[in-house]
């Protein structure tokens, strides 16, 4: 089967940013089914006509879906999945460019010819098609498995995306996307790195909240354990965790501006008040794939044929 793609993007107030986003999926040709774009509350509204200099080919397979409420990247993506009719996802930040077809192609060819692929994980590259400085997926130049991926860069077939639920909106966002690779792995299906420098990253500092983001970070650690981790383990993983949040948020200065204990007081105020969802939404991981998913995080062996 050849899959068409629905492009999911999410953006509030990097107009400029998802702007030369839409102009580079000119680049995707006749693969391009649909662009889904969240108009995320935005700050101020956009202005008419704001993607005019969008390629024709690209605007009439656009579709701006409105939200008049700020929504978490989680609840956004799954809102957007509830409308695309592509058989792939193709997830990008709207600071995120297409740098080209050739990458895109090899990832739908794999997950075309092979059933157990569910998901392709792509580096962050910059503009010149070097590596960008930030985390990618796996530290490697040759095709791998991945523990995850980052959804300003990645494909996920529809009805893999669809069976496992999407992502977990409880998490808002953070390690939401290692999160659905776990349940990804669990449910037989794989996740693979494709070393391809076709999708570039230029991480806005424009309605980003460090702050925010560091909670989240240390908080949805226990949230996925709470999610996944079989009630033995959580017994004795959850107050270490708790412990190593607050050291997390105590030294990342960067981030919490040195005003760390705020945070950490917030994080155990929405863990209490999330507990029962978590409990009800509880689905353990079999130990197989909790020890897959750790031996991914640092074996990156090549695996050759999914990569022809």
């Amino acid at each position: 089967m050849k899959h068409a793609i629905s492009v999911l993007i999410i953006c509030s107030d990097r107009l400029e940013e998802a702007t030369r986003c839409l102009e580079s999926l000119e680049k995707l040709g006749d693969r391009l089914h649909e662009v889904l774009l969240l108009q995320n509350a935005p700050t101020y509204p956009w202005r008419d006509n704001c993607f005019e200099t969008v390629a024709s080919s690209v605007r009439r397979k656009l579709s701006i879906v409105i939200s008049e409420t700020r929504l978490f990247p989680t609840t956004g993506r799954n809102k957007l999945a509830e409308r695309a009719s592509g058989s792939v996802y193709l997830f990008l930040d709207d600071d995120s460019l297409l740098l080209n077809r050739e990458g895109i192609e090899k990832g739908l060819r794999i997950l075309e010819r092979d059933a157990s692929v569910g998901s392709i994980a792509y580096p962050q590259s910059t503009e010149q098609g070097e590596l960008a400085p930030y985390t990618q997926p796996a530290p490697v130049e040759h095709a791998c498995f991945a523990c995850g991926f980052m959804t300003c860069a990645a494909m996920t077939r529809a009805d893999v995306y669809h069976q496992l639920g999407g992502f977990q909106e409880l998490l808002q966002m953070a390690h939401e996307e290692n999160e659905f690779c776990k349940r990804h792995w669990d449910a037989g299906y794989a996740v693979i790195y494709l070393p391809e420098r076709c999708i570039c990253h230029n991480p806005s500092p424009v309605a980003r909240n460090s702050r925010q983001r560091a909670k989240l970070n240390a908080r949805n650690i226990w949230y996925q354990a709470v999610l996944h981790e079989p009630l033995w383990l959580l017994s004795f993983t959850l107050l270490p965790r708790l412990v190593q949040a607050a050291s997390y948020l105590r030294y990342a200065g960067e981030w919490t501006g040195g005003n760390w204990f705020p945070l950490f007081r917030e994080a155990v105020h929405d863990f209490w008040h999330d507990l029962p969802a978590l409990l009800r939404k509880r689905r353990p991981l079999s130990l197989r794939t909790m020890r897959l998913w750790q031996q991914l995080k640092h074996d990156h062996s090549p695996c050759a044929a999914l990569a022809a």
